[in-house]
């Protein structure tokens, strides 16, 4: 019987002969070709599913039984985008790359959507951002709103990360292992300062429930469909990255120019950012953070009051984690 809290590579790591094996090759592959851990984890995720259904390696699969599993997929998937059989193509060809073998089997074409992202109006993302109680989620709603930001990228920041005298958001090592810099949205500096008084023992701005690890992804995606269901919006497919393509969106009617938005969202290329916000060319102009246009002006005196107990907070919070420390090592 699988346990519970096993995942799929784990399980299949220990039933499938040579799976382990597979897996390492791959990794060793992915840290040479640069990719993402992500990546790495999504394509063994749908290896290790199929795999686990022929119960024998990839390369021991025939054609036939590869173009009925695809079929499979394709009938069962829940949406138009077909995300699991494409992720499963995407896996294979990896797989085979990596691991210098001859794909005895073809594998079909996976043509890009041409589609048009989902968008939140301006109220929308207000009254999502402002009916959600809790100080803590409500926080991470503006900081992906304000900045625009993938979700792992919200999860991999760090207190450093977050300059409140320079109002900057630094994102490192992103999609395409890129870093980048967003402007910090000047009503998220209160409530940020009013969170960072705590004492927070995790180097990540949002951790989990153990206080140090980084927050989970599927804790921030609950938050928001709790956020989205308590609003009443009805609009099918809205997710983390909704938000996202609305920040891009909000700029864009703002006045933003393309550029500025292409190089704020951390696009490699400029056709990214035309296919999805279908836009006109505009005059460039200073980058802002569509957050301030949601409320009225947060007065000078205030950020200026907030600049300077965010500069006594960094200086305190790191003294006042060495005092705790110190007392628990006393106590144990």
């Amino acid at each position: 019987m699988r346990k519970k809290t096993e995942t799929r590579v784990e399980f299949a790591c220990r039933h499938i002969n040579g799976f382990f094996e597979v897996t390492t090759k791959m990794e060793q592959y992915i840290l040479i070709s640069g990719l993402s851990k992500a990546t790495y984890e999504s394509y063994c995720r749908k290896l290790a599913e199929l795999s686990l259904y022929f119960n024998k390696l990839p390369q021991h699969i025939s054609e036939i039984e590869l173009t009925e599993y695809l079929a499979f997929l394709v009938t069962k998937a829940k949406s138009p985008s077909q995300t699991e059989f494409k992720h499963m193509v995407y896996g294979m060809r990896f797989y085979f790359k990596a691991l210098n073998l001859k794909l005895k089997v073809r594998l079909p074409i996976i043509k890009d959507d041409k589609k048009l992202p989902i968008v939140l109006s301006k109220q929308e993302c207000f009254s999502i951002i402002n009916q959600t109680k809790n100080f803590k989620h409500r926080l991470i709603l503006m900081f992906i709103y304000s900045g625009g930001l993938r979700v792992r990228e919200l999860t991999n920041l760090k207190w450093s990360d977050v300059n409140v005298n320079r109002m900057t958001i630094h994102i490192k090592r992103s999609k395409g292992r890129k870093d980048r810099y967003v402007p910090l949205a000047k009503n998220i500096i209160e409530p940020f300062v009013q969170y960072m008084g705590g004492l927070h023992k995790s180097e990540y701005i949002f951790f989990g429930a153990d206080n140090r690890e980084k927050m989970s992804h599927t804790g921030i995606m609950f938050l928001l469909k709790q956020a989205v269901r308590r609003v009443g919006i009805n609009k099918t497919g809205v997710c983390l990255h909704t938000l996202r393509h609305s920040y891009a969106t909000h700029l864009l009617e703002d006045g933003l120019d393309i550029i500025s938005i292409k190089e704020l969202l951390g696009h490699e290329s400029i056709q990214t950012t035309l296919v999805y916000l279908h836009v006109a060319n505009c005059n460039r102009q200073q980058k802002m953070s569509p957050l301030d246009s949601l409320y009225d002006e947060v007065a000078t005196e205030l950020i200026n009051k907030c600049k300077i107990k965010y500069t006594e907070l960094s200086i305190q919070r790191n003294s006042r984690i060495k005092v705790q420390d110190n007392q628990l090592d006393l106590f144990y």
